[in-house]
């Protein structure tokens, strides 16, 4: 999608003055992109404004970031908005910008502008993780364990937002796109409303056969790393600071060992109910001979899993106690009132 593609996309999206938003404060930082928040002068409204990282962008590493925005930017004015996504404003040309973040990269790049996603991210940036800040929290309580069935009552009606995300993947794929990197990180969840947000559609591949030296890429490759980012084989948390944290790691190998080693994991996990164990090790198995042609048959599968998670249910009180840590101020950055979204 990139070269005269991404040209398409750039001449299609609204070309509006960058000085149109006021430039807020920084928002959080990934590998990829920095991104603040801003303010539509014209409306108003809240926006997010993301550019490639500072770091890469002064020692001019940042040209695949930059034809990522243009693909991404592609996809979603193609056709039919795509679901839980931020609508796109504005993505400028490239030049160097020091006008605007009152620094000089000495590299010209572009600059995307978008509605702001509310909510809070189910896990916070790599830069708050190391500044100490909860940030695995929200998907502690929301999303790897489920909450105790007196608790759904409040915020049981929603959808998992792992389901959403889902959706995110399947409607990408309907385009002949397989996003991959849509993790919790570029995830935004909204827990009164229960609604996803998807900040970021990460990397888009399309899908091809084994070649001479690498195997195949398809659906199944995604696959497993929504379902090792979406699940645990871990109980729920005995404390509340371990709520605050998310286990991530890392696989390699081919996807059979990748998706057999995770298996291991839940293969391994006693402190979890048998049942759990089982649709995780059946999923797994069928993702490594990659059996899964189509996302619907993987979101069957996939709510086996979730209705697992209600027979491991944190403790009530432990849950509730670690609910009141979405009141910190770090949480507040975001668009996201503890007050309201919390309310009972």
């Amino acid at each position: 999608m990139a070269g005269s593609k991404a040209k398409s996309a750039a001449e299609r999206i609204d070309r509006s003055e960058l000085a149109r938003f006021r430039l807020g404060d920084t928002l959080g930082e990934g590998a990829d992109m920095q991104t603040f928040s801003g303010t539509d002068i014209e409306t108003g409204d809240a926006v997010a404004i993301k550019r490639p990282h500072p770091s890469l962008v002064s020692r001019d590493m940042h040209g695949d970031i930059q034809r990522r925005m243009f693909a991404q930017a592609e996809l979603r004015t193609y056709g039919r908005p795509l679901p839980h996504i931020p609508v796109l404003h504005t993505l400028t040309r490239a030049e160097s910008f020091a006008w605007y973040f009152g620094d000089d990269l000495r590299h010209p790049y572009s600059v995307q502008v978008e509605s702001r996603a509310k909510g809070i991210p189910l896990v916070g940036s790599v830069s708050d993780q190391v500044r100490g800040h909860p940030v695995g929290l929200p998907m502690n309580l929301f999303g790897l364990h489920s909450p105790h069935p007196e608790e759904r009552r409040e915020f049981g009606e929603m959808t998992h937002p792992a389901l959403q995300t889902l959706t995110v993947i399947e409607k990408c794929l309907d385009r002949g796109f397989l996003a991959a990197d849509l993790g919790p990180r570029n995830v935004f969840y909204s827990p009164r409303a229960g609604k996803v947000t998807v900040i970021d559609l990460g990397s888009l591949e399309t899908p091809r056969p084994a070649e001479s030296r690498r195997g195949p890429l398809d659906l199944n490759d995604v696959l497993l790393e929504f379902f090792q980012s979406y699940t645990s084989p871990y109980p729920p948390p005995e404390d509340l600071r371990d709520f605050e944290h998310v286990r991530e790691r890392r696989l390699v190998g081919t996807l059979a060992r990748r998706a057999e080693s995770l298996s291991r994991d839940y293969d391994s996990a006693s402190d979890i109910c048998q049942r759990r164990r089982e649709v995780a090790v059946s999923i797994l198995e069928r993702i490594g001979r990659r059996g899964y042609c189509a996302v619907s048959d993987f979101r069957a599968d996939f709510g086996c899993y979730l209705d697992t998670l209600y027979e491991d249910a944190p403790n009530q009180d432990m849950w509730r106690g670690a609910l009141d840590g979405l009141r910190k101020p770090y949480w507040r950055k975001f668009l996201f009132d503890p007050d309201e979204d919390l309310s009972r």
